[in-house]
């Protein structure tokens, strides 16, 4: 846990993060503010189930890409900070210093990646309860975008969406952290993770819709088992215009393979790095 903590101290020694932050709350903020503004006509005219609705959409319309924003800024120089910093060396000194800073770094990651996901959760879920109340928490998914029929109540399936981005979420973590030890500079890190999910979301929001052909079908398969598409809840459909719940277990089996993939791609490039 000492190691963690010193993990945690090298992040707030990071002022382009505390820049993320602070444009993080600013953009949050102005949102949340013209959402509510929306969503309390709406519930003053009793349309509750219309509320949830656009909750459930605000999870996918921005909260997956601010969690996505905050973990770019937050983790791209977590595997570059002893090569940028030039303490490699030193670590390689300690007796078992590579694996122990390799866990202290995957702990602080998987601490960082949680939070993000529960704090903006929070937030954004408990600013929208703020204005409508519980009206209609408790009834039955009336409406959903991604699946056919939902068997849980409008809070529950929102709290389960939360579930499904911090899966996503992880998904994403363990590509940064591979690109930042492949790279070792965080800029580039940056540049390249960020970029790969811009890219993905131009895919969503404006190419894919004119796409046709082989090429639509080889972009929608890569984004179908991308982290953007995780992120953004598209990928849990599982192929479907409208996907089956019986069938959710088929894409959380495969995300939850593919970041374990991920991190065990992670230590054997950390091991590999150790020694040379």
């Amino acid at each position: 846990m000492r190691l963690v903590l010193s993990e945690a101290r090298k992040q707030r020694s990071f002022r382009e993060t505390w820049v993320g932050y602070l444009l993080t709350i600013l953009l949050l903020f102005v949102l949340i503010y013209t959402g509510l503004g929306e969503l309390k006509y709406v519930a003053e005219f009793g349309y509750f189930e219309q509320c949830w609705f656009t909750i459930q959409q605000d999870i996918r319309s921005y909260v997956g890409t601010f969690t996505a924003f905050l973990l770019v800024i937050g983790l791209s120089r977590l595997m570059c900070y002893e090569t940028e910093q030039k303490t490699a060396g030193l670590v390689g000194t300690a007796a078992h210093g590579p694996a122990l800073t390799w866990r202290a770094k995957i702990g602080f990651s998987l601490i960082y990646c949680i939070a993000v996901v529960t704090v903006l959760g929070v937030v954004t879920l408990g600013s929208h309860v703020a204005i409508i109340g519980f009206q209609g928490a408790f009834a039955p998914v009336s409406e959903c975008l991604h699946f056919e029929s939902v068997p849980l109540s409008n809070l529950a399936y929102c709290i389960v969406q939360y579930g499904f981005l911090l899966l996503g979420a992880l998904y994403f973590t363990g590509f940064i952290l591979i690109v930042a030890t492949l790279t070792k500079h965080t800029s580039f890190t940056v540049f390249l993770c960020g970029g790969i999910y811009l890219a993905a979301l131009c895919y969503q929001f404006v190419i894919g819709n004119r796409l046709r052909g082989l090429a639509d079908r080889i972009c929608k398969a890569i984004f179908q088992f991308s982290f953007c598409g995780f992120m953004q809840l598209e990928s849990y459909r599982w192929f479907g215009w409208r996907g089956q719940w019986g069938n959710i277990w088929k894409p959380i089996v495969f995300v939850l393979l593919a970041t374990v993939l991920e991190f065990a791609v992670l230590w054997l490039l950390w091991r590999r790095r150790a020694k040379t």
